[in-house]
């Protein structure tokens, strides 16, 4: 773990959670799991997009189709539009659950913030002032309590929505945490750019945060994950310089297509590079859980309430759902 100011911690009187205890294992390699994962179910769903998963109750799990709008998968793997009175006929980019609602984000227009009850049907909607510059693309959401934060992997930054009025602030602009810097392996090969020398697959696309809304973690799909404490973007008594001081490298990853954070703090990791699920906790064991070629293809990962995973996946240019049996 690099932090860049450690006074930073102590000026924000962190807690000395779990969370926040020091990473000893943080830069260890991966290992294998002594018990391993297994798949087993592999569905297609096409017209799904395979960048958004998230966990709903009684096994099932919330995606986006390709049209952008909610759709909930079942047990048996059949993805159904979701149905309330008053369902977004936006186009969403980005999904993210807080306490019983749903929150989407829309940038056709302007972009807004959509909450939504647990049937997608739109309570209220809110315009957002400030979370964009000229070639913003917002890629990600995660909300808690009053407030929201994005990230802008066109222009990147970290961005922080005051809930009751829709103003938006932006953080960190280019700092290098927010900026692809590496290249970005699938299946163990780089993508390459037209010049034909590789390239890193963008600048920040991933967004986690934690169950008690202080802990934001962050990165670009080629790693690494860094994190900060949500007070630095939301206090405004700290100074730019405290907020880029406060910046954590928490954890070197491989190529990445998506990631989650359960409730009880336990991460888990689309590998592209290798084809596998990482999965690492509070005792900072960087394990490799599962390794399929399937997954060189995987995009977002959810845990359900029954501690079972699923990841969607492209296969044969289709997106499919792996559901897992964690060990």
């Amino acid at each position: 773990m690099k932090t860049r100011l450690l006074h930073v911690a102590a000026a924000t009187g962190l807690a000395a959670l779990a969370l926040s205890a020091s990473p000893a294992r943080a830069d260890h390699p991966w290992q294998a799991s002594p018990t391993q994962a297994s798949i087993t179910a592999d569905a297609a769903l096409p017209g799904l997009r395979s960048t958004v998963l998230l966990a709903g109750k009684n096994g099932t799990y919330l995606a986006l189709d390709a049209s952008g709008h909610p759709v909930r998968i079942d047990a048996t793997n059949t993805p159904t539009p979701l149905s309330g009175p008053d369902v977004p006929t936006e186009q969403l980019t980005a999904l993210a659950t807080s306490g019983d609602d749903l929150w989407g984000l829309s940038t056709e227009k302007t972009p807004t913030l959509i909450r939504m009850s647990s049937d997608g049907s739109a309570q209220s909607r809110l315009s957002l002032n400030g979370a964009t510059i000229a070639g913003s693309n917002l890629v990600a959401l995660q909300v808690h309590g009053t407030q929201a934060y994005l990230a802008d992997e066109g222009k990147p930054a970290l961005v922080a929505v005051d809930l009751k009025t829709g103003n938006a602030k932006r953080f960190l602009s280019y700092d290098p945490s927010l900026t692809g810097r590496h290249p970005l392996l699938r299946a163990g090969q780089p993508r390459m750019g037209p010049d034909g020398r590789p390239i890193a697959g963008g600048n920040v696309r991933f967004l986690l945060l934690d169950a008690k809304g202080q802990w934001l973690f962050y990165q670009p799909a080629c790693g690494p994950m860094s994190r900060i404490d949500t007070a630095l973007l939301t206090d405004t008594e700290f100074t730019p310089v405290e907020q880029l001081d406060g910046i954590t490298e928490w954890r070197t990853t491989p190529g990445i297509g998506g990631e989650t954070l359960t409730p009880d703090n336990i991460f888990y990791l689309s590998d592209i590079t290798v084809g596998s699920i990482l999965k690492f906790g509070t005792d900072r064991i960087p394990l490799r859980i599962l390794t399929d070629p399937r997954l060189y293809n995987a995009g977002a990962p959810a845990v359900s309430d029954s501690h079972q995973m699923a990841v969607l996946a492209t296969e044969d240019g289709k997106t499919h759902i792996l559901r897992i049996a964690l060990p």
